[in-house]
């Protein structure tokens, strides 16, 4: 176990949960920055016809952090950050719009490796993949690239799943078969896992998945390294007490297990696949031991699930009763991010609730296995039905920003106002030759002067349809950083001479002159 018998509470983390600095840790700026962002679900409310998305992309390699927004009776859109806090509509990426498609789920990566983030669109009817054409404008590859799904899909997460430098993308699809109270009669429908090609196409492999574990109600889909072993993992998070599935990378398909690619079923043996009516899902090193926790939300529960790898075992706990996290709310995205910069990530749900006590709600890690419910001086919350949320820096000042989804209402952006003086530190990693360019799959472990070590890996897609940024960030406290260890997504280990800290770092892979080589218990 990981919890501790003792904490000290210090004076600045007494007015950050008190309100004590006599404002709101967010504020919110969707007027302001011009973050027009309608949602219209058009009142259609049958079982897995809702859904937002929401992600954040730098379209045009300028440094900013932009914003796509999903609609499902109306226009998709994209907001171009214009570097002081406001953002612009432009007419030359009008064309992701299509609002004849009922569109929720947004995921961004660089499919190609242009060097031009593309962005995924998850839709009933129709997925849509746009290629990103030198932040000049986007264009319609959904046809040509081979993604073919015309069912109910939600969300999509992209993860390099063999190191060939090429990155693929798992969609999942609400099935609403005859199985579920209210669905619509017809044959089951299956997820999709489309398999890079490594030219700009793909090839739908979930044939080698067991059929009756990729045909659920499923409403989140992330990539995580849950046992430290170098590789992805997935994890797929199902509605309706359907447990939810997370897939054990055991490389090329063997002996009974795939064709393509071997992904094992391991949600009975490590206890991940309780039965929820699941919605959203964050994956981050709660305890900083070193491996991945989980925290994903249901109704009138959210759970907390606490991995036990570091420990020695490929199980995790289930420590949600009496966790500050379960309230009693419906809940749907959620985040793990450290708000506060104090080196230890927090959490944040947003819910469908319409009284204020549970609310969308932020919580402060207390460092020693519990969190604070600091909702009343967040500000970023309401009592609309919330659902979908992403995390980013949109000002580049160090302080985790966030977007929330308001269904059938709008998008809110909240900009963090954290008043300490917190050390932090940014890095984004570039891949090149058998990485791919995002370095999506790629961990940073970074070491403190006082002891610590925080673990974060760049990841697209989780929370709910969403996309946090996919540059890294690390609250410090008041330490400085006396190493940093990237371990690239193919298994080769970097060291990087520290940093100074309050500020973005690139670490390009090319740029390298050392080179070790990773192993792997």
């Amino acid at each position: 176990m990981f919890f501790r018998t003792h904490i000290q509470i210090t004076l600045a983390t007494l007015l950050f949960m008190t309100g004590a600095y006599g404002q709101d840790i967010y504020s919110d700026i969707t007027e302001s920055a011009n973050f027009n962002a309608a949602h219209n679900d058009g009142g259609v409310l049958t079982l897995g016809n809702i859904g937002t998305g929401q992600a954040f992309i730098d379209i045009n390699n300028d440094g900013l952090l932009d914003i796509v927004v999903s609609n499902q009776v109306g226009p998709n859109k994209l907001f171009v950050n214009q570097g002081n806090e406001s953002f612009v509509e432009l007419d030359q990426f009008q064309n992701i719009g299509v609002p004849e498609s009922l569109c929720k789920g947004v995921s961004v990566a660089d499919y190609d490796n242009d060097g031009w983030d593309d962005i995924y669109f998850s839709c009933m009817g129709q997925d849509y993949l746009f290629k990103n054409l030198n932040g000049n404008s986007l264009l319609d590859v959904t046809a040509q690239a081979g993604i073919d799904n015309p069912y109910n899909a939600q969300a999509s997460a992209w993860a390099d799943i063999n190191s060939d430098g090429w990155l693929d993308i798992y969609v999942i699809n609400y099935d609403v078969g005859t199985e579920i109270p209210g669905g619509i009669p017809g044959a089951p429908v299956a997820d999709m896992f489309y398999l890079s090609n490594g030219n700009g196409t793909f090839t739908n492999i979930i044939s080698d998945f067991a059929a009756s574990q990729t045909m659920k109600p499923n409403l989140a889909v992330t990539f995580f390294d849950f046992d430290n072993d170098g590789d992805q993992d997935l994890y797929v998070i199902s509605d309706k007490l359907r447990e939810n599935v997370l897939w054990k990378n055991e490389g090329s398909a063997h002996d009974d297990c795939g064709v393509h690619w071997c992904f094992r079923d391991v949600s009975e043996a490590s206890n991940t696949n309780i039965p929820v009516f699941g919605m959203g899902i964050a994956v981050g090193d709660v305890d900083n031991d070193g491996d991945y926790d989980l925290y994903f939300s249901s109704v009138l529960e959210q759970k907390l699930l606490i991995n036990q790898v570091s420990q020695g075992q490929e199980v995790f706990l289930d420590v949600s009763a009496g966790s500050a996290l379960n309230i009693a709310a419906v809940g749907w995205g959620t985040l793990f991010f450290d708000y506060n910069n104090d080196a230890w990530i927090d959490a944040y749900v947003a819910t469908h609730n319409d009284t204020i006590e549970l609310s969308d709600s932020l919580f402060l890690n207390n460092q020693d296995g519990s969190f604070t419910n600091v909702t009343a001086t967040c500000g970023a919350t309401n009592t609309l039905s919330s659902e979908g949320v992403a995390h980013g820096d949109i000002n580049n000042d160090g302080k985790v920003d966030i977007v929330l989804a308001n269904r059938n209402v709008n998008y809110q952006l909240f900009k963090n106002n954290s008043l300490n003086s917190n050390n932090w530190i940014k890095i984004k990693l570039i891949g090149a030759n058998n990485i791919n360019k995002n370095a999506i799959g790629s961990k940073v472990i970074l070491k403190t002067d006082n002891g610590s070590s925080q673990i974060r890996t760049v990841t697209s897609g989780s929370s709910r349809g969403a996309g946090n940024e996919l540059t890294l960030h690390f609250g410090l406290g008041s330490s400085n950083i006396s190493s940093i260890q990237i371990i690239w997504s193919s298994g080769i280990i970097q060291e990087v001479s520290p940093m100074v800290v309050n500020q973005l770092i690139v670490v390009n892979y090319a740029d390298f002159d050392t080179i070790f080589t990773a192993t792997f218990e």
